[in-house]
C-alpha cells in the first residue's frame, strides 16, 4: 500500500470556491440517495464537506472519512462543534470504523486514487465489511476519453475569478497519460494575489482510469454483488457518448 500525500494547503484552501463552480453534476443524485436512506450513511472522501454539509443540514445520520488532514480541517470550520465526532481522518484502504452503514458513498471519482488493484479491491471489501445486510455502496468515476489517453491535455485555465474581492485566483490543469499503468498524471497550478505578492504552486497528483469490464470484474473480485453500471446520474445506461461511470453495488449476505 502506497501512502498518498496529504493535499496542500492551497488546494485545501481554494477546493470550496472553485469546485461550486466546476462540480455540480453529482450534487442532486448523491444528495438525492443520502437524504432517502433511513438508516446511517458513509462518505468515503468527505473533504471540505461539498455534500456531506448540506446532506446532514437536511436531516441524515452520516458520518464522512478522508486521509486528508487539510480537508477535514477546512470541513470542521464549517462543522458544528458537536458533530466533530462524524468526520474520521482514516484511509479507505485501511477503514475500520465503530458503526455500520444502510448506504457508503464515494462521490468524486475517488477510486481515482487507487492506482493498484490490491488496495482498490481492499477498499470494496472493507466497504463490504461496513455495510448493513442489505445495505449499498455508490461509487463514480468517469468513462475514458480516447483523445485525451492518447495526446492528454495540454495546459488550459479552468477556473478564474476572485477568492476575496479584488484578490485574483487562477488555476491551469494539465495531465499525460501513461497507457500501460492506466495513469493520468495530472498537474494543477495555482496563481493567487496575497499579501501584495503573486504566489503560484504547482501540485502533481496520479489519477487511474477504468474501463467498464475491468470494473464488472473488479467488483465480482470483491464480497460486493454488482447491481449495474449506469452511465449518468439519471440512471441511464451506459452509451458511446456517457461520460461518467455510475456504479451501484450491494451487499448481499
Amino acid at each position: 500500500m502506497e501512502n498518498k500525500s496529504d493535499y496542500p494547503d492551497y488546494v485545501a484552501r481554494f477546493y470550496d470556491l472553485i469546485y461550486s463552480q466546476l462540480r455540480t453534476i453529482d450534487r442532486d443524485y448523491f444528495l438525492g440517495k443520502i437524504l432517502e436512506t433511513r438508516g446511517p450513511v458513509l462518505e468515503i472522501g468527505v473533504g471540505t464537506g461539498r455534500l456531506f454539509l448540506e446532506a446532514l443540514n437536511r436531516g441524515a445520520d452520516i458520518d464522512g472519512i478522508d486521509n486528508s488532514a487539510s480537508m477535514l480541517a477546512k470541513l470542521k470550520e464549517k462543522l458544528d462543534q458537536r458533530h466533530h465526532n462524524r468526520i474520521v481522518l482514516q484511509d479507505a484502504r485501511a477503514m475500520n470504523l465503530p458503526r455500520k452503514y444502510d448506504l457508503i458513498v464515494a462521490p468524486f471519482r475517488v477510486f481515482s486514487h487507487l492506482i493498484d488493484m490490491q488496495d482498490q479491491i481492499q477498499v470494496l471489501n472493507n466497504v463490504y465489511d461496513h455495510l448493513n445486510r442489505n445495505g449499498r455502496f455508490i461509487f463514480d468515476l468517469y468513462v475514458p476519453d480516447l483523445n485525451i489517453l492518447l495526446h492528454g491535455i495540454k495546459e488550459k485555465v479552468d477556473f478564474e475569478g476572485e477568492y476575496q474581492p479584488g484578490k485574483k485566483l487562477r488555476r491551469v490543469v494539465s495531465a499525460k497519460p501513461d497507457l500501460i499503468k492506466q495513469v493520468s498524471l495530472v498537474t494543477m497550478t495555482f496563481t493567487w494575489e496575497e499579501d501584495d505578492h503573486v504566489r503560484t504552486e504547482a501540485w502533481q497528483t496520479p489519477m487511474r482510469f477504468y474501463f467498464r469490464y475491468e470494473l464488472e470484474h473488479l467488483v465480482h473480485r470483491s464480497k460486493l454483488t454488482l447491481k449495474h453500471i449506469y452511465g449518468d446520474y439519471q440512471e441511464n445506461e451506459l452509451h458511446s457518448h456517457s461520460k461518467d461511470f455510475v456504479v451501484v453495488c450491494d451487499r448481499k449476505d
